[in-house]
């Protein structure tokens, strides 16, 4: 299409072939905002300096899948949708080269090919295409700068590898590093900038945080300053820019996966990288060497490094070197020790960069479970473009190198290879003439070439950079590439190269120094003396490559968070480089500066060669994949938007070689496959997929005139063909499967519809079974409900007549009692003197003189206690050790819920809580509880606090008004209850402990259980019993199952049984305790029992009353008339019912004791010890056990008297069923006196 139409989208299509044609296509497009041109599959990008609203998602989409390249304009994404399709297709790797000078917009371009490609794959793992995406921000504000030609200049070169599975997602991504402008940390250029980060974190930091790197303002350090004294930030909108990239750089880091510890270090390595270099030397007259003037600055260093600053100061002010199996130790000068102080700063700088590079591979690399498939990958190569300053140093020679190889690759790609093919094929070529920059490579990298001589120049101590200048032109002076002054030969450090983008001129100074990087030895076993886990790690010799642990932190983590900076002592009468100095000097004096050492020590290599490595790795890389090529342009030199100039654009196409591109795109064929590749890939085309065909040109020819191709090329073993014949193949390939998969859909869908017959007649004929079957279950199920009704009216006529039989009962019953009552009130009464005081009875009778059955008495049997204590029984090894109580919330004998309870204290209430210290029975939910046990449960209230003492007893505090009671205590022989608990009939007082189980009871019952000579004897079920306490709330019943509301407490050291404190107790007792028989055996015994028998006699219970003490016959007389009265007399030495010996705790008719029974047992008295205790103190072991069983039976035949009587002149209180224990005093008092 001519110039005078619209502008075209392929260059490739010009009807002229010009190089004003191609400038003038160029800059129209560029004038609409259509910076991007095809010549080709190659792409040129010309940078608008300015946004364009051509990179949104929506258009993103657009591009996806894209069939026809020529449907839409041309554009970067065309272009990743490219290698991403073809690497899915072929599963061949694939590579974007972006190549272009400084400021054309590479590294830009590369961002976008990257999120095209993200944005329109899936993956398995979280967040990935978002951390993939960040990366580059991240690298750029470690490796990019402000130059004189960009504002954010790559300084150094990444190749970027995405990998995917053989079905397109990815998995992970690989980012290699290249050849970092390490020097750029110490010397910026004129009019630069050091890298992005350190004016970052100036920016961005806090006034405390700056305070604890110990950074100064920026002006004050070296490496930020600028040679013309100007600002280091030049305008408050700068700052602020440099304060908003610092805080997304955060950001940035904490989504790829940095901890702050790691944050935190690479800030204070960055302070230690700028303040090194603030270090200045002088010369000492003493020793000859240097010394550092202001040793305030190593300190700081010193301390950031995690270093010795004596190690330090003696790294820097002496070297050693290696020569024939000998250390040689010597001093430096001031220039050679700031040059090692220039060296530390740059390897720091540099192995921190390649640190941070290997931590974003390891947080970005394939998961183990998804790992890429082999050459499913596209890289992405973002490199610096060609330099050309007023002074080009050793930078500029190695990055003009690095653009020299890629135009190398680039014309062997696109020009050597193709014709070569085309002349091994037997295919005519096109007389297409290209430049070739094979001589220019040759001059650096041959045997004699520039990096060669640079490398062994730097091996002699002597040699200087004129001296280098002179061998190289000695050696490749005849060469028409190289150039030099012919006035000054000899005398000047300037040579020149005929770069294929235009001559260059270099200035050779310092580049010996920059090619040995000379970082002497010691320093490097000073940094890996390190206490900083990161700076020894950067340090080793062999790097290893698993991620190293970051300790040795500059500060605590206590100062870090009181924010307090570290303290640096300085003392200034104390110079430790001179004393550095002094000690080398006498090592030098002493001959001890010659040391021998055997040990084979690698040579570090030069930068020369460290650079010619790094390249042939990444060309190797580039060549083991199909290239996308992308040609960034820039239209001016001052990066202005809308200023597109003819001449610098046009000098850019000339040496890229466009023109010629442009022809052998036009005439040549880009897209060369073997016959065997062809077929396999396109067959289908025009024979069946089974079959098979014959791999020759006339097979392939059918296949391309299907197609309808024209102007293809058939050769010896390939297929030629032009870069839109693909386009029209993979087309047609497409249709056809779309067919396959129409046809399919057809096959598939007649099968289901099939299926779908014979599955809807097969449910058809399943309901109609399904049908009968339910008719048949609705009869029988109609019959077996009139059988169940006619049982359950045989049942209910079964009951009615028992209930009838019982009303009978229980009226023939009545009626006796009603009889024997008005026989009674018929008899005279008889005449009794009145006692003094109302006559008391002894334990266990009754006052008509009878015995008081224990049947009589109501008791339970707690089911739900044993099975409580039957599961914990294997629950038991796996509870905390901690916890020392075990409580079940129970509702009648539903158990809703247990705890384990560690702390101290807890307070069991009828609240919505639950919550450790806090348990509430209003968050229990029961489906099965009844009407009354809901009102119950609502009137709970404030409940009851438990709490564990010291020793081990558990004391239950009421918090509310509400009833809280101790079940059990009527039966205190199977718990461990204080004499205060069965005193009270278990009723508790309001906000007054009570201890609800005593360890030193279960302490006697246990030395009970031991002292048992027969081990078959012992009881352990009943010491487990032991353990448990229950406490009701509101209502109490005798039976669980009637208790609506209580807890089952169960104390878990008793229950174990195995706490030693315990178990020495129980043994201790065992001591103490005696039986009667074995007391009376000995001697001591036997003339205690007398002695106590003398102090103590016989008086009989009418006696004691009455307070007679007119001796033994007086006695008898009383004995005589109570017997006359019809009165039993019992004696206290007389055994009651169950064994047990009662003295001094006789029952009057008062109900209470002449006994204060406490209830603390004698036996615990710590301060008596047990083997001075007197036989009345032995015997009171007897007494302890029986104590509470004494108050609990003297209760018990209360309550049976009182039922017994009538009922109806109590009444009923608040106490309910418990009336019985409290009966005042009065009432009894007058209804015995009634009896007499």
């Amino acid at each position: 299409m001519s110039i005078y139409g619209a502008p075209v989208d392929d260059l490739a299509t010009l009807n002229s072939l010009d190089e004003n044609v191609i400038l003038n296509e160029i800059a129209r497009r560029y004038n609409q905002d259509q910076i991007y041109t095809y010549i080709g599959d190659i792409l040129i990008a010309v940078n608008p300096y300015k946004p364009l609203k051509i990179y949104t998602f929506e258009i993103s989409s657009s591009y996806a899948n894209l069939t026809y390249r020529q449907s839409l304009p041309p554009h970067i994404f065309a272009v990743a949708d490219k290698a991403y399709s073809s690497m899915k297709r072929t599963g061949k790797r694939q590579c974007c080269v972006i190549s272009g000078e400084s400021g054309a917009g590479k590294t830009e371009t590369a961002k976008y090919i990257i999120g095209h490609i993200i944005s329109h794959c899936s993956s398995h793992k979280s967040h990935l295409q978002e951390k993939i995406l960040q990366v580059n921000p991240l690298l750029e504000a470690f490796g990019n700068a402000s130059t004189a030609m960009n504002d954010n200049s790559s300084r150094f070169g990444k190749f970027v590898e995405l990998k995917f599975t053989h079905d397109g997602q990815i998995v992970g991504a690989n980012i290699d590093q290249y050849l970092l402008e390490k020097s750029r940390v110490v010397s910026p250029g004129l009019g630069e900038k050091n890298f992005h980060i350190f004016y970052y974190i100036f920016a961005g930091l806090t006034e405390q945080q700056l305070l604890n790197l110990l950074l100064s303002p920026p002006e004050k350090h070296r490496i930020l300053m600028n040679a013309d004294g100007r600002p280091v930030y030049a305008s408050e909108e700068e700052f602020n820019y440099y304060q908003k990239m610092f805080d997304d750089l955060q950001d940035i880091m904490e989504l790829v996966g940095f901890t702050q510890e790691d944050i935190l270090m690479i800030y204070t390595m960055l302070s230690a990288v700028i303040q090194i270099c603030d270090v200045t030397f002088d010369v000492d007259t003493e020793t000859g060497g240097s010394y550092i003037v202001d040793e305030y600055v190593l300190k700081v260093v010193s301390n950031l490094l995690g270093i010795d600053p004596v190690d330090l100061a003696t790294a820097l002010v002496s070297n050693i070197a290696y020569a024939r199996g000998e250390q040689i130790l010597s001093l430096k000068t001031p220039s050679q020790a700031r040059d090692g102080c220039d060296a530390l700063a740059k390897a720091l700088y540099s192995k921190l960069f390649y640190w941070i590079v290997r931590q974003v591979n390891t947080l970005i690399a394939p998961d183990e479970q998804y790992i890429a498939a082999d050459g499913h990958e596209v890289g992405i190569l973002d490199i610096y473009g060609f330099e050309n300053f007023q002074k080009n140093g050793f930078e500029q020679l190695c990055i003009n190198v690095t653009n020299e190889q890629l135009q190398y690759f680039f014309n062997q790609r696109i020009f050597a290879w193709e014709l070569s093919e085309y002349s091994q094929e037997g295919v005519p070529r096109a007389a297409i003439n290209f430049q070739d920059n094979q001589p220019v490579l040759d001059l650096f990298l041959r045997p004699v070439g520039i990096f060669a001589l640079l490398d062994e120049e730097s091996k002699f101590p002597k040699a200087s950079d004129l001296s280098f200048v002179n061998k190289v032109i000695s050696n490749n002076g005849k060469n028409p590439n190289f150039l030099m002054e012919k006035k000054s030969k000899g005398k000047t450090t300037l040579f020149g190269i005929n770069h294929f983008a235009g001559a260059i001129w270099y200035d050779a100074t310092k580049f010996l120094e920059k090619n040995r990087d000379s970082f002497s030895p010691n320093l490097s076993d000073c940094m890996q003396r390190s206490n900083n886990g990161l700076v020894s790690y950067l340090f080793k010799h062999e790097e290893e490559d698993k991620r190293p642990s970051i300790n040795g932190m500059p500060m605590s983590q206590k100062d870090i968070l009181l924010c307090k900076p570290p303290k640096i002592t300085y003392d200034k009468t104390v110079s430790l480089s001179r004393n550095a100095s002094k000690r080398v000097r006498k090592q030098i004096n002493d001959g001890r500066g010659h040391i021998k050492d055997n040990r084979k020590r690698k040579q570090a290599p030069t930068v020369g060669s460290a650079f010619k490595a790094s390249l042939t790795d990444l060309m190797e890389k580039m060549l083991g994949a199909e290239p996308q090529f992308i040609r960034c342009v820039k239209p001016n030199n001052l990066s202005r938007h809308g200023d597109f100039e003819g001449p610098i654009v046009q000098r850019q196409l000339k040496y890229t070689g466009v023109l010629e591109t442009i022809r052998i795109r036009r005439q040549g064929f880009p897209t060369r496959l073997m016959y065997s590749d062809f077929l396999q890939r396109y067959k289908f085309i025009c024979f069946p997929m089974t079959e098979r065909v014959k791999v020759n040109a006339s097979h392939c020819k059918l296949i391309l005139q299907a197609c309808e191709l024209t102007d293809f090329q058939l050769g010896k073993t390939k297929v030629f063909l032009k870069y839109w014949h693909t386009e029209k193949l993979d087309t047609r390939l497409d249709y056809l499967l779309k067919q396959i998969v129409t046809c399919q859909r057809v096959y598939r869908g007649q099968k289901a519809r099939q299926a779908y017959k014979l599955i809807r007649a097969r449910a058809w004929q399943q309901s109609q079974l399904a049908s009968e079957f339910l008719g048949h279950i609705e009869v029988f199920s109609e019959m077996l409900s009139r059988t169940l009704g006619k049982i359950d009216h045989q049942d209910r006529e079964r009951h009615e007549a028992k209930k009838r039989q019982m009303l009978y009962g229980e009226l023939r019953a009545k009626t006796d009692a009603r009889q024997k009552v008005i026989d009674h009130q018929q008899e005279p009464k008889r005449k009794v003197p009145p006692p003094t005081m109302p006559k008391r009875f002894s334990y266990g009778e009754s006052p008509n003189g009878s015995v008081t059955d224990r049947s009589q008495i109501p008791v339970k049997k707690s089911m739900i206690e044993e099975e409580i204590l039957s599961s914990l029984e294997h629950e038991l090894p796996r509870l905390d050790p901690e916890a020392w109580v075990k409580i079940y919330f129970m509702e009648k004998k539903c158990r809703l819920m247990d705890f384990n309870i560690k702390s101290p204290a807890v307070v069991i209430d009828g609240y919505k809580f639950q919550y450790p210290g806090r348990l509430g029975f209003g968050a229990l939910h029961n489906p099965l509880r009844d009407e009354q046990t809901s009102r119950i449960r609502q009137h709970i209230g404030k409940g009851v606090q438990l709490e564990v003492d010291q020793e081990g007893s558990v004391w239950a505090t009421k918090l509310g008004k509400n009833e809280v009671f101790v079940k059990g205590a009527f039966e205190p022989e199977k718990h461990c209850l204080s004499a205060e608990v069965v005193k009270n009939m278990g009723h508790l007082e309001q906000n007054k402990p009570v201890k609800v189980f005593d360890i030193k009871e279960y302490k006697v019952q246990l030395a009970l259980e031991i002292s048992k000579t027969n081990a078959t004897e012992i009881d352990g079920q009943r010491l487990k019993n032991l353990s448990v306490v229950s406490l009701s709330f509101v209502k109490d019943a005798v039976n669980d199952f009637e208790t609506p509301c209580w807890i089952c407490v169960v104390v878990l050291p008793a229950l174990r049984q195995n706490n030693e404190r315990i178990m020495a107790d129980a043994e201790k007792l065992l001591h103490v305790y005696r039986t009667a028989g074995q007391i009376e055996k000995s001697e001591m015994g036997r003339s205690a029992s007398r002695k106590w028998a003398k102090k103590h006699p016989r008086r009989s219970n009418y006696e004691k009353e009455n307070e007679k003490k007119e001796g033994r016959r007086a006695r008898i007389e009383e004995t005589q008339k109570a017997k006359q009265m019809g009165y039993q007399t019992r004696y206290s030495w007389q055994d009651t019912d169950n064994g047990l010996q009662v003295p001094g705790h006789d029952i009057d008719r008062q109900g209470s004791g002449r006994s204060n029974a406490s209830d603390e047992s004698v036996l615990y008295d710590d301060q008596t010890p047990y083997t001075n205790r007197g036989p009345s103190v032995r015997r009171s072991v007897l007494r302890t056990v029986s104590v509470r069983n004494a108050e609990a039976f003297r209760q018990r035949t209360l309550r049976r008297i009182t039922e017994e009587s009538d009922r109806g002149i109590y009444g009923n209180d608040q106490y309910g069923g418990r009336q019985w224990a409290k009966v005042n005093y009065h009432q009894r008092t007058s209804q015995l006196d009634d009896e007499y």
